[in-house]
């Protein structure tokens, strides 16, 4: 408990804007030895929703994964911390954790850490949102043998009524369903369709994340002084 407070407030300090702690056990056999998950949230800077409205997706690449890389960077550190206190300790990075980019799965999504850590949990559009920013959020993981006292997990969506996301969808490819920790990611959206779209954007020197600017939360987030 002692080690998972100074984890935590070593973190914030070098600049994330949540630290969460969830049980991870048996959730990917690649990490078996490693049945404690930290999450990490770092929030993207308000200019990003100015580029995505304004279709600057050049400027909105350069800032995401300058910010990508500042997250990184700090999972990294912590990874290096836990081991100094003597735990094994393994920062899933965007590198170290693989993703099938056509289907847009990874080993073990960094969405499900940060939601059964209680930081958030998956929006309509399938991406992770919290109060604080909505969808604007980079997430990073460290996954540990380190005990730690873990955060109520949150199985269900905490989006109302509000159909933002999905009505900017350009391929209407967001269903009405609203995420619980049950369903299947195909039940909240057609990942086929986003992901042809989004590569063929990304092809053409452009993007798609209207579903994260549009987010009422991120709105929220973005319009606060």
């Amino acid at each position: 408990m002692v080690f998972e407070m100074e984890l935590k407030k070593y973190l914030l300090d070098l600049g994330v804007s949540k630290v969460g702690f969830a049980d991870i056990d048996g959730l990917a056999s690649d990490f078996l030895d490693l049945p404690n998950g930290i999450s990490l949230i770092l929030k993207l800077p308000k200019k990003c929703v100015d580029y995505i409205e304004n279709d600057e997706y050049d400027k909105y690449w350069m800032l995401f994964h300058k910010t990508m890389a500042e997250i990184t960077k700090i999972a990294l550190l912590g990874e290096e911390f836990i081991k100094n206190k003597g735990y094994n300790a393994f920062a899933l990075t965007m590198d170290r954790n693989e993703c099938d980019m056509e289907k847009l799965l990874s080993i073990l999504p960094l969405k499900t850490i940060a939601t059964k850590s209680g930081l958030g949990w998956i929006g309509r559009s399938s991406l992770f949102v919290c109060e604080e920013y909505g969808s604007a959020v980079c997430l990073s993981g460290i996954l540990t043998d380190m005990p730690i006292e873990f955060a109520h997990s949150i199985e269900d969506s905490y989006c109302d009524d509000c159909e933002e996301c999905q009505d900017a969808c350009p391929v209407a490819a967001i269903n009405p369903t609203k995420w619980n920790s049950r369903l299947n990611r195909s039940d909240i959206i057609d990942i086929e369709v986003c992901s042809e779209y989004v590569i063929d954007q990304f092809r053409k020197g452009s993007g798609c994340s209207k579903c994260l600017s549009e987010c009422k939360l991120t709105q929220e987030y973005y319009k606060k002084i």
